[in-house]
């Protein structure tokens, strides 16, 4: 067998050990694979206003400042100073130079010391991912490593890697952060002097520091670019004119713009290297500047912050947020964002308490409440005044921010089912089952945050379309979600995009929060004409601790709070006097001209005909009506407050049963009220409208005078004992009714009582003087009787 020729077998042995090595170098990889996580540790942020302008820088976890750039983000010419400077032929070696090793090795053995170095750029890469002391066999890892990259990424992911993981002095790593630090621009920006610098400056970042340092910075730019025009990288004149530029660079100090809103993006999004936010900058500066004049104005009255929050309605762009009057003032607790604080909205909620009765078909504007002392199973509410006015419409109870009324119709409603559309609202943090609130979350028994509810107003400014509100930018042209038809009972889920409230009871609460004259309005606010148009809404807090005043222009929605941090309470703090005035200076400052608030369409309203008297759908003996704006869905029940009786012809006594025929009887409408508003009028002394008395010679019909008391009885003498305990002297309630089993209200002294059955007594306790106590039962008949306690 002949041998081959000797070129042959050379080429052969040589293809041999090539094959050989590449496998190993797969098997290396294989086992111990380049660890690129280490490459790419979490990123510093930098947070943007909706117009680029700068906010806030944040630092990365580990104290260092990175803004990871992609290659097309970086100056060409910085890419073109670092291969010419660092790795002549990076763009032709496989990871590792042989020529460059063989003549580093050749330079060493001469000097008979390291006075050269072999690294690549893959090789300073593989340093960065794994520093190791400078060793022979650290270099040989490094190779191995530099081949790794070679393989597995190109040329542009290679020179990524290390302009983002290179340090650039300090705690600066990276030439995104660098260009930023430095230079205050990004790293596209870059001049060519610039790129000079930062192609070497890895180097040695403490000696070359161009802000510690410049005139050895300056000295090494030079050479970069005396270098760079000699292998004809650059022209003689770019190079030339770059030298003749002063080195001007510093350590810029991070912005400090927006510091509560920008601390909640941080909190929401983590660590991103960029983000592009809601936040408009003109309208943060206004709104900062009327939040710290306002604070300024209320402190001499004990409140020491406030906070704002404006809101785009339609997009629910957050376009400013103002924890306090001063992040910087500890002595006013000024970085607590009182924005994002729970706390309790007082009557803030009602909007839709009452938008979500609408909906039901309980309530409509024009309809009937009862605002008369009620006592709940142990709760007895009362109206922020002290006062009652027995009976009122829906508009009028919201327009005033009644209490009873409110909380009677959330019994109605269901407080469950409140809860859980106040919960679909946003509202997250009532987080509690809705059992431990009761009814008096329709006073605001609960903790909200500022952000949400002003969310939430919004959801009503834009027809009961409910989305959340957001602090970061929407894509350029992104369209918004569909939004579903409104259906009556639970919205789907918290999707965004959903019916929350129908566009007609959105409607019919806005044009309720628009009236211009209202009760809870200062006399000096009725006299402004300058006043901006807006539906808006007060609440005072449960122990006088928070202020609010929150509701939507024709564009905004806007939030404002007004109390102490850190919830202590000030006698005499209202939502009307003491956060009323700061929305409409931002109302006035932010939102254009214009004449009307831009309620939500209501395509399904129609007219309904109720009773004048009852304001209830009107009965066939109604002797009254007036037309009402109603919505698709009306569940009250057709007026029985009006009915026809027959009366006797000549004494206008009532006849019933058979002596109707025994008399001459012709028939009258006649009106009565609910037991509880007739029981609280007689309370009052006022005339209850009630039916005639019956004639006597209807002696088979039960007699309707009404009940009759048993106890207290004016002929016994009631005294109070010294030697007895207060709760041994008591009075019990007593009465026998007209009908078996009906329910019978008790006042005494025009105070109620409570509400029991014959069976049941209630027992009053003994006060000294003259006293009245009246009784009414379900049919509003009523009787009183006197008493002395001695």
């Amino acid at each position: 067998m002949r041998r081959l020729p000797r070129p042959a077998r050379a080429g052969l042995a040589l293809l041999g050990l090539t094959l050989g090595a590449v496998a190993l170098l797969a098997a290396l990889d294989a086992a111990f694979p380049f660890p690129l996580e280490r490459l790419t540790p979490p990123p510093a942020t930098r947070v943007l206003a909706r117009d680029g302008t700068e906010l806030r820088r944040f630092l990365a976890a580990d104290g260092m400042w990175r803004f990871p750039v992609r290659l097309d983000e970086v100056a060409p010419e910085l890419v073109t100073a670092l291969v010419e400077s660092e790795d002549r032929w990076f763009r032709v070696h496989p990871g590792v130079n042989p020529l460059a090793v063989l003549r580093a090795a050749w330079t060493n053995a001469l000097a008979g010391r390291v006075v050269s170095g072999a690294s690549t750029i893959p090789m300073q890469v593989a340093r960065l991912a794994e520093p190791r002391p400078r060793t022979l066999t650290a270099k040989l890892i490094e190779a191995l490593r530099a081949l790794q990259l070679g393989l597995r990424r190109s040329k542009t992911e290679i020179l990524e890697l290390y302009l983002n993981a290179a340090p650039f002095g300090g705690n600066i790593v990276g030439v995104g952060a660098a260009a930023r630090l430095y230079f205050d621009k990004p790293a596209d920006q870059l001049s060519l002097g610039e790129c000079a610098l930062l192609a070497v400056l890895p180097r040695a970042p403490g000696r070359y520091d161009p802000a510690r340092h410049p005139e050895a910075a300056l000295a090494v730019r030079d050479r970069v670019l005396a270098q760079l025009a000699r292998r004809g990288a650059v022209s003689p004149e770019a190079a030339h004119r770059a030298m003749r530029q002063p080195m001007v660079a510093r350590r810029s100090a991070s912005a400090m713009r927006a510091p509560h809103f920008t601390q909640l993006v941080r909190a929401r999004l983590g660590a991103r290297p960029l983000v592009a936010t809601t936040l408009d900058p003109e309208k943060q500066a206004v709104v900062e500047r009327l939040v710290a004049r306002h604070v300024a104005l209320v402190r001499p009255l004990g409140l020491t912050n406030a906070a704002a929050v404006v809101v785009d309605r339609r997009t629910r762009d957050v376009l400013a947020l103002v924890g306090s009057a001063d992040f910087f003032d500890d002595a006013f607790q000024g970085q607590v964002n009182n924005a994002l604080a729970p706390r309790s909205p007082g009557s803030a909620l009602k909007p839709f308490l009452y938008a979500l009765a609408f909906d039901k078909g309980l309530a409509i504007p024009e309809s009937r409440l009862l605002d008369v002392p009620t006592d709940f199973a142990g709760y007895a509410p009362e109206n922020y005044s002290g006062t009652f006015s027995g009976q009122v419409t829906v508009a009028e109870a919201l327009a005033r921010s009644l209490n009873l009324p409110a909380v009677r119709l959330l019994a109605r409603v269901g407080v469950a089912d409140f809860h859980a559309l106040l919960r679909r609202g946003g509202l997250e943090s009532i987080d509690r089952p809705a059992g431990h609130y009761g009814l008096a979350l329709a006073l605001g028994a609960c903790e909200v945050r500022l952000a949400d509810l002003t969310n939430l107003y919004a959801t009503l400014a834009q027809g009961g379309v409910h989305r959340p509100w957001r602090v970061v930018a929407a894509p350029p042209g992104a369209a918004p979600e569909p939004v579903p038809a409104f259906v009556p009972g639970p919205a789907p889920g918290f999707a965004p995009g959903f019916a929350l409230f129908s566009p007609e009871a959105a409607r019919a609460v806005g044009e309720i929060l628009t009236r211009l004259t209202r009760p809870d309005m200062p006399d000096a606010w009725r006299l402004t004409r300058d006043r901006p148009p807006a539906a808006w809404k007060t609440g005072t807090s449960f122990g006088h601790k928070d202020a609010w005043a929150v509701g939507f222009g024709a564009t905004l929605a806007v939030g404002v709070w007004v109390g102490n941090p850190d919830g202590a309470p000030v006698n005499g703090i209202s939502g009307t006097m003491h956060a009323g005035p700061l929305f409409f200076d931002l109302l006035r400052a932010l939102e254009p001209p214009a004449r009307d608030v831009a309620l939500p369409a209501a395509p399904n309203m129609r007219e309904v005909r109720l009773c004048a008297a009852s304001r209830l759908p009107a009965g066939p003996d109604c002797p009254e009506t007036l037309l009402a704006q109603a919505g698709p869905r009306l569940a009250l029940p057709r007026c029985t407050d009006h009915r026809r009786i027959m009366v006797d012809a000549e004494t206008g006594l009532r006849l019933e049963g058979d002596c109707l025929l025994t008399r001459p009887a012709r028939a009258r409408t006649v009106r009565t009220v609910p037991p509880e508003l007739a029981a609280w009028m007689a309370a009052q002394g006022r005339p209850v409208p009630a039916l005639a008395a019956l004639h006597p010679d209807c002696r088979d019909v039960p007699p309707g005078a009404g009940p009759v008391i048993l106890s207290p009885c004016a002929a016994t003498q009631y005294v109070l004992r010294d030697d007895l305990p207060a709760e041994y002297q008591q009075i019990a309630l007593r009465a026998t009714p007209a009908d078996p089993g009906q329910r019978m209200w008790w006042y005494v002294d025009g105070r109620l009582v409570g509400m029991a059955d014959a069976r049941t007594p209630l027992f009053l306790p003994m006060t000294p003087g003259r006293h009245v106590v009246s009784v009414t039962d379900e049919l509003g008949r009523t009787s009183t009787e006197g008493f002395v306690v001695r």
